[in-house]
């Protein structure tokens, strides 16, 4: 499957950016306040929510050597040789931009603007089956502080990608919640939603591919 990661060799010159533009952790979300572990109650949640409201840009250092050049079959489902402190590019198919739900990661707001929005990718336009599919995810934080850039990446701007080629960076994510729904794990199961429970969450730049 011909759908890569690789590394990102200029990274630094984005991260330093990214980092002076928005470094606080308090976030307000319909008028309160919304820390990085958003409305969750329980530890493992807690600790997922940190993950997915993380935003600064992953630093050079942060991008994982080995990366260079991985498959999607490397990348599914292969907890071990991946990392959720590693940073990521990503180049796909946008196949749909969907609204995602309130989650306790954005304290359960049910306000667009404070909700993450749900771009799935595939390798190209001619493989876009569930096993093809990736789940990256653009976060009320990271949509706030491309707003300070005048970069708009509000629900209505991100569903014009699709039908188009982009390269994203940002966070590595394995979202344990649908490991049971990945082709990976559930092969020929009706219940399959995706092709991995690893996904790009949350994404610091996003750039459509020209030509």
């Amino acid at each position: 499957m011909k759908f890569k990661l690789f590394l990102f060799s200029f990274l630094c010159h984005f991260s330093c950016l990214t980092n002076n533009a928005f470094g606080q952790e308090a976030f307000t979300i319909d008028g309160q306040n919304c820390g990085m572990e958003g409305s969750a109650k329980r530890v493992n949640d807690k600790q997922l929510n940190r993950l997915k409201n993380r935003f600064l840009a992953p630093t050079k250092a942060q991008m994982n050597a080995d990366f260079n050049w991985i498959t999607l079959a490397e990348l599914e489902d292969d907890r071990a040789k991946f990392s959720v402190e590693n940073g990521v590019i990503l180049r796909g198919y946008v196949l749909r931009v969907t609204m995602g739900g309130a989650e306790t990661c954005n304290c359960n707001s049910k306000t667009y603007e404070f909700r993450d929005t749900h771009i799935v990718i595939t390798p190209d336009a001619t493989q876009t089956g569930i096993s093809n599919q990736v789940v990256i995810e653009i976060t009320p934080r990271m949509r706030a502080i491309m707003a300070t850039r005048g970069v708009d990446w509000s629900q209505a701007a991100l569903k014009k990608l699709r039908g188009q080629y982009i390269d994203v960076e940002g966070w590595l994510f394995y979202d344990y919640k649908h490991g049971d729904k990945s082709a990976k794990v559930r092969k020929n199961s009706t219940a399959v939603t995706r092709s991995t429970a690893w996904e790009i969450h949350p994404i610091t730049r996003l750039n459509v591919v020209k030509n």
